[in-house]
């Protein structure tokens, strides 16, 4: 909890100035901070490009290498997608978007949780820019010991920001890469791809129907499988996953698409970061 209480306090003193939050901070991570400072000050030195380096006031430095000037930047809620490779201040390679996603690597933006310095450093940057971040444990992997990042260490982070989408975007291109047909869409993105035919009418709101159901992120990464009951219009159920219900028939069968905010929208749930547009494949039982 140390290093979540010290993010917070550090980004509440930033954007509020609530500097009596800083008394949560223990004295070891308040001497940490200064000797990641130094540490990043020495480093710099010997980097070709240190000069010209930015300090945030959160404490990530950073050095733009490629600029591009006329490029956009991500906005709140876009996916972004870089390349990355992290480095301990001694040159040891210690993460890599390669090693971890084998090509490259995309999350949320306003909803990547696990290294505030790629989230706060996106936001600094412009698509096909490639930046230099130095940042201090609290804003990369924290005041524990991980895997091969010892508690407390800085990071040097090579960055290249590959492409930003909307989530309109994300689910447009996930619709062109399947080759689905659309049945319906409406004008806030809830998509309906129909897999088979059924007639008669559709269920409407107050109707007990059995779903089963595969729910998925648009990189096809399953988070959910299940056979469960619901009443079609039930605040208990998140907005799109209801809303297609209501438009299909009993027996019929169906891809689902929508955007946040009609499923967990900014806070996210469980395993499901905020911003994030799903699928589902769904098939309303007899």
């Amino acid at each position: 909890m140390k290093r979540i209480n010290l993010v917070w306090c550090l980004l509440l003193t930033m954007v509020i100035g609530l500097s009596s939050c800083m008394d949560d901070v223990s004295s070891k991570d308040e001497e940490k901070i200064a000797e990641n400072e130094a540490a990043i000050e020495a480093a710099l030195k010997t980097d070709s490009l240190g000069s010209k380096a930015v300090r945030d006031s959160s404490g990530l430095y950073y050095i733009i290498r490629k600029a591009n000037p006329s490029a956009p930047k991500a906005q709140l809620g876009d996916a972004a997608t870089i390349k990355y490779t992290g480095y301990l201040l001694n040159g040891t390679k210690v993460i890599s978007s390669t090693d971890d996603s084998k090509t490259e690597f995309s999350f949320p933006v306003g909803g990547y949780v696990y290294w505030g310095g790629i989230e706060r450093g996106i936001f600094l940057m412009r698509t096909g820019e490639k930046a230099t971040f130095y940042l201090p444990y609290y804003l990369a992997s924290g005041n524990v010991d991980r895997v091969n990042i010892p508690a407390y260490s800085p990071i040097r982070l090579e960055v290249e920001f590959i492409k930003t989408r909307t989530e309109v975007q994300q689910i447009d291109d996930f619709i062109t890469k399947k080759g689905f047909t659309i049945s319906d869409r409406t004008a806030d993105n809830l998509v309906i791809v129909r897999t088979n035919t059924v007639t008669g009418d559709t269920l409407g709101a107050g109707k007990s129907v059995n779903v089963k159901y595969t729910g998925r992120f648009l990189d096809e990464t399953k988070f959910d499988e299940r056979t469960s009951s619901f009443v079609t219009g039930s605040a208990n159920t998140i907005p799109g996953f209801d809303r297609a219900l209501r438009k299909m028939r009993k027996g019929e069968k169906a891809f689902i698409i929508f955007p946040s905010a009609l499923g967990y929208g900014k806070s996210g749930s469980n395993s499901i970061l905020p911003y994030t547009p799903l699928q589902f494949e769904i098939e309303i039982q007899n």
